[in-house]
């Protein structure tokens, strides 16, 4: 049985960033986020690769008063600016996710809250009340609720309050699944991030919600590139931009091999961390390679709500992570 390929793209923008003082890592107007989705949504449709986009909810407004009430902290909507696409486009995105949605492709939309809220941070009403508000928000745009989340910041939340707010699968750091382990070290996370082949582990229903696990660094994009506007940490400036360049394509197409060996992947990043030309070629590269796979039959590839699928259908046992393999760079 082959194995799966599951690609997430965190749909945040302003909401991500704002509260660390980060909203430079965007940018100008988000025009480069606007034009590498468009560029992504094309190769999707040219190679039908579906991909779940996981979506803050108030990005769905085209402009709002900037208080939306809720059980939150007293000062949590103070980084809403209350105003419009027009005006603050990191904060409204309606017409980004027209674009998804206008596409042959049958994207999913999932949510990522209402609000970026940590959910591993604050009261499980809270967690509660951005639920439903995200099925609202969909609602008065046609879409059906989300039955996926992408936690914002790995922070996991209680099954109750998923299944309670109709949540059938969750995005969690993949050292939850059985046989793999957290970096114990920053020089063991670097030389994971690098070298090692993608974690690879298949869905898992724990307490009635299915897992999908990918690690907590980014995949599809990396982090030894230009993210958005930031340059990569200076530990990863010494390697040639090129050899990283080589490394990111090696390794986007090494988590495709894992997944055609049998095993189950999901490859994530940001928007705005694809949004260069020092991401954009091999994630283009990738998707291409990934739909080759695909088509010869050695991959199926599977949106988040489609997980419990192969849940169910997969033993008890889950796969192990595949042997890590040797680098070599040609």
């Amino acid at each position: 049985m082959p194995g799966t390929v599951t690609i997430s793209i965190e749909l945040e923008l302003g909401w991500g960033l704002a509260t660390y003082g980060k909203l430079d890592k965007l940018s100008e107007g988000r025009a480069a986020e606007t034009r590498y989705l468009s560029r992504l949504l094309e190769r999707c449709d040219d190679h039908d690769v579906p991909i779940t986009f996981d979506v803050v909810g108030h990005l769905f407004h085209e402009h709002c008063a900037g208080h939306h009430g809720g059980p939150h902290a007293d000062d949590w909507w103070d980084v809403d600016p209350g105003t419009s696409v027009d005006e603050d486009p990191a904060f409204y995105a309606p017409d980004l996710i027209e674009d998804i949605r206008s596409r042959r492709t049958a994207h999913e939309l999932c949510t990522h809250t209402y609000s970026h809220v940590e959910c591993d941070a604050v009261d499980p009403a809270v967690v509660a009340w951005e639920l439903d508000r995200c099925r609202r928000v969909h609602e008065r745009n046609g879409l059906p609720a989300a039955t996926s989340i992408v936690p914002p910041r790995h922070g996991l939340t209680p099954s109750e309050t998923l299944l309670d707010g109709g949540i059938r699968v969750e995005r969690v750091p993949h050292y939850r699944a059985r046989g793999e382990r957290r970096p114990a070290t920053p020089v063991r996370k670097l030389t994971e991030i690098l070298f090692e082949r993608h974690p690879s582990a298949s869905p898992c229903e724990v307490d009635g919600v299915v897992e999908t696990y990918s690690p907590e660094y980014t995949t599809l994009a990396v982090p030894y590139l230009r993210t958005g506007r930031y340059p990569p940490h200076p530990v990863y400036q010494p390697i040639p931009r090129a050899v990283r360049r080589r490394l990111h394509a090696w390794n986007l197409r090494r988590g495709v091999d894992a997944a055609a060996a049998g095993g189950d992947v999901h490859f994530w990043c940001h928007l705005y961390d694809l949004a260069n030309e020092q991401q954009w070629p091999q994630i283009d590269d990738f998707l291409g390679y990934l739909a080759k796979r695909r088509d010869h039959g050695a991959v199926e590839i599977r949106p988040m709500r489609e997980l419990p699928a192969v849940c169910e259908a997969s033993e008890p046992d889950a796969v192990e992570p595949a042997e890590q393999l040797g680098i070599v760079i040609e």
